[in-house]
Protein backbone atom coordinates (compact mmCIF):
# COMPACT_ATOMS: atom_id res chain seq x y z
CA UNK A 1 0.00 0.00 0.00
CA UNK A 2 1.32 3.42 -0.94
CA UNK A 3 0.41 6.55 0.95
CA UNK A 4 1.16 9.88 -0.67
CA UNK A 5 1.34 12.69 1.84
CA UNK A 6 -0.61 15.78 1.04
CA UNK A 7 1.14 18.86 -0.25
CA UNK A 8 -0.22 20.86 2.69
CA UNK A 9 1.51 18.46 5.10
CA UNK A 10 4.83 18.74 3.24
CA UNK A 11 4.84 22.06 1.36
CA UNK A 12 7.63 22.60 -1.15
CA UNK A 13 9.09 25.51 0.84
CA UNK A 14 9.66 23.27 3.87
CA UNK A 15 11.03 20.47 1.71
CA UNK A 16 13.53 22.91 0.23
CA UNK A 17 14.62 24.08 3.67
CA UNK A 18 14.93 20.57 5.04
CA UNK A 19 16.59 18.72 2.20
CA UNK A 20 18.56 21.58 0.75
CA UNK A 21 19.06 23.82 3.75
CA UNK A 22 22.47 22.51 4.71
CA UNK A 23 24.04 22.80 1.28
CA UNK A 24 25.56 20.38 -1.17
CA UNK A 25 28.44 19.47 1.15
CA UNK A 26 26.08 18.08 3.79
CA UNK A 27 24.18 16.19 1.13
CA UNK A 28 27.42 14.58 -0.07
CA UNK A 29 28.03 13.29 3.46
CA UNK A 30 24.62 11.57 3.41
CA UNK A 31 25.54 9.64 0.28
CA UNK A 32 28.40 7.82 2.01
CA UNK A 33 30.32 7.50 -1.24
CA UNK A 34 33.93 8.35 -2.09
CA UNK A 35 34.35 11.96 -3.25
CA UNK A 36 35.19 10.94 -6.84
CA UNK A 37 31.77 9.28 -7.15
CA UNK A 38 29.81 12.05 -5.47
CA UNK A 39 31.10 14.70 -7.89
CA UNK A 40 29.09 13.07 -10.68
CA UNK A 41 25.85 13.82 -8.84
CA UNK A 42 26.27 17.57 -8.47
CA UNK A 43 24.52 19.42 -11.29
CA UNK A 44 26.28 21.95 -13.46
CA UNK A 45 25.68 25.59 -12.58
CA UNK A 46 23.49 25.90 -15.68
CA UNK A 47 21.27 22.96 -14.71
CA UNK A 48 20.97 24.27 -11.14
CA UNK A 49 19.92 27.74 -12.32
CA UNK A 50 17.39 26.30 -14.78
CA UNK A 51 15.83 24.09 -12.09
CA UNK A 52 15.56 27.00 -9.69
CA UNK A 53 14.01 29.29 -12.33
CA UNK A 54 11.64 26.49 -13.36
CA UNK A 55 10.48 26.07 -9.78
CA UNK A 56 9.60 29.75 -9.60
CA UNK A 57 7.31 29.78 -12.64
CA UNK A 58 3.67 28.71 -12.32
CA UNK A 59 3.94 25.73 -14.65
CA UNK A 60 7.38 24.81 -13.37
CA UNK A 61 6.19 24.89 -9.78
CA UNK A 62 3.48 22.40 -10.71
CA UNK A 63 6.13 20.09 -12.18
CA UNK A 64 8.33 20.33 -9.09
CA UNK A 65 5.34 19.72 -6.80
CA UNK A 66 4.53 16.58 -8.80
CA UNK A 67 8.15 15.40 -8.59
CA UNK A 68 8.03 15.84 -4.82
CA UNK A 69 4.71 13.93 -4.71
CA UNK A 70 6.30 10.89 -6.37
CA UNK A 71 9.59 11.08 -4.43
CA UNK A 72 9.97 12.84 -1.09
CA UNK A 73 6.29 12.90 -0.14
CA UNK A 74 5.86 9.23 -0.93
CA UNK A 75 5.55 7.05 2.12
CA UNK A 76 5.69 3.31 1.67
CA UNK A 77 5.30 0.79 4.46
CA UNK A 78 8.80 -0.56 4.92
CA UNK A 79 8.11 -3.42 7.29
CA UNK A 80 8.13 -6.83 5.68
CA UNK A 81 7.65 -10.40 6.79
CA UNK A 82 11.44 -10.89 7.03
CA UNK A 83 14.35 -8.68 8.00
CA UNK A 84 15.63 -8.93 4.42
CA UNK A 85 12.31 -7.82 2.98
CA UNK A 86 12.19 -4.90 5.41
CA UNK A 87 15.74 -3.86 4.49
CA UNK A 88 14.97 -4.05 0.78
CA UNK A 89 11.83 -1.93 1.16
CA UNK A 90 13.68 0.64 3.27
CA UNK A 91 16.50 0.86 0.71
CA UNK A 92 13.98 1.27 -2.10
CA UNK A 93 12.24 4.11 -0.29
CA UNK A 94 15.58 5.75 0.45
CA UNK A 95 16.44 5.61 -3.24
CA UNK A 96 13.10 7.13 -4.23
CA UNK A 97 13.50 9.93 -1.70
CA UNK A 98 17.09 10.50 -2.84
CA UNK A 99 15.93 11.60 -6.30
CA UNK A 100 13.71 14.29 -4.79
CA UNK A 101 16.48 15.40 -2.43
CA UNK A 102 18.92 15.83 -5.33
CA UNK A 103 16.36 17.96 -7.18
CA UNK A 104 15.90 20.15 -4.09
CA UNK A 105 19.67 20.44 -3.68
CA UNK A 106 20.05 21.52 -7.29
CA UNK A 107 17.32 24.15 -6.87
CA UNK A 108 19.06 25.50 -3.76
CA UNK A 109 22.35 25.69 -5.64
CA UNK A 110 20.62 27.53 -8.50
CA UNK A 111 19.07 30.04 -6.11
CA UNK A 112 22.45 30.68 -4.50
CA UNK A 113 24.10 31.19 -7.88
CA UNK A 114 21.42 33.60 -9.07
CA UNK A 115 21.55 35.58 -5.82
CA UNK A 116 25.35 35.83 -6.06
CA UNK A 117 24.99 37.32 -9.52
CA UNK A 118 22.24 39.68 -8.40
CA UNK A 119 19.77 38.18 -10.86
CA UNK A 120 17.68 36.43 -8.24
CA UNK A 121 16.44 39.62 -6.63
Amino acid sequence: MVFVGSRSALPLDLLEQGAAGQGWEEFEKKLLLPKEHVDRFEPSDRVARILYELSRSAGGREIVEWLMDITVRQSVRVTGSTIEQTALRAATLQGIHGVGEVILQAMAKGEKLLNQNGAGK
